[in-house]
């Protein structure tokens, strides 16, 4: 006898004899059969150019050596205007401003022998990229300095003695103060203290560069700002004894171009003396102790570091 069997219905098995041998239901497996179907899709990878040898090297170097020769001859420009002291120390102080806002994520915008040695000690440059960041902000003096002898007129580069820094000479003279004729001999900045002149305002200098750029508490988006009117305030100050250099590569190519080598040494070891007791004064006091050395750490404060 057939039977007719329709699903989700419990239906009893029937012998040959038509005999109820069980009614539980007997589930019966079906398979199934699953067809997958893959979608090719173009994936496009997008590689950072932020490790490559341009980007990590060879630009930061160009900044320097274009932005160097930029900034000084801009500021030899203000010096040599017959604006005294004022003018070299706006032009410096502007220029350095501007191009470290503008290219300061670049390369740091050193401009500076003095600045990339204080910040090699501060451990935020490795070495050989700091002897080419010198090397190129020397060349970029060296630069500045003809780029002034060509577009100047004689005159005027004569009369500034082409940029160049030197120590103030003072002539004889006489005065009369109260009634009483003063006489005065003649006389000059001394070697010893212009070179201790030219370490303090460049220990100031590379301080509040490393302090408002680098250091992880207190850098601030105000950086160019501080920084350009730092270096201005410094001219202001020793302007009218030293000349206000602060940088070994400001005073290297002016001296080569208007053959003014007197004194010269003196901003050589002013200014890189004073960077590296800044650099040193920044690990050993000023930063904190994420970055500060000769500290005694815990094995908690060694693990998070």
């Amino acid at each position: 006898m057939a039977t007719e069997v329709q699903l989700g219905e419990r239906q009893p098995i029937l012998n040959s004899s038509d005999e109820v041998v069980s009614s539980n239901p007997v589930v019966v497996p079906v398979e199934t059969t699953t067809t997958v179907v893959q979608k090719k899709t173009d994936v496009v990878e997008v590689v950072s150019d932020d490790k490559t040898q341009f980007i990590q090297v060879i630009r930061p170097l160009l900044v320097e050596l274009i932005g160097a020769g930029l900034f000084i001859l801009i500021g030899l420009w203000g010096a040599c205007s017959n604006g005294g002291v004022i003018a070299a120390a706006l032009s410096f102080g502007l220029a350095l401003m501007v191009l470290a806002a503008s290219f300061g994520h670049i390369s740091g915008v050193h401009f500076n022998p003095a600045v990339t040695i204080g910040v090699l000690i501060a451990g935020e440059i490795q070495p050989v990229m700091a002897i080419l960041y010198v090397v190129m902000q020397l060349l970029g003096g060296i630069a500045a300095g003809g780029l002034l002898r060509l577009l100047l007129a004689t005159r005027t580069y004569n009369a500034c003695r082409g940029g160049a820094t030197f120590l103030t000479q003072y002539a004889a003279g006489n005065e009369t103060i109260n009634g009483v004729f003063v006489a005065y001999p003649a006389d000059s900045v001394r070697i010893w203290q212009g070179i201790l002149i030219e370490f303090i305002v460049t220990f100031v200098f590379v301080s509040v560069i490393i302090m408002v750029a680098l250091d992880t508490k207190s850098k601030t988006g105000l950086s160019p700002v501080i920084i350009g009117f730092t270096l201005a305030v410094n001219i202001l100050a020793i302007g009218a004894y030293t000349g206000g250099s602060l940088n070994p590569a400001r005073s290297l190519g002016p001296a080569i171009f208007a053959n003014e080598w007197e004194h010269h040494f003196v901003y050589w070891i002013g200014p890189i003396v004073g960077a590296v007791i800044a650099g040193l004064f920044y690990r050993t006091v000023w930063a904190h102790s994420d970055r500060r050395i000769c500290v005694k750490r815990s094995p908690t404060t060694a693990v998070k570091a």
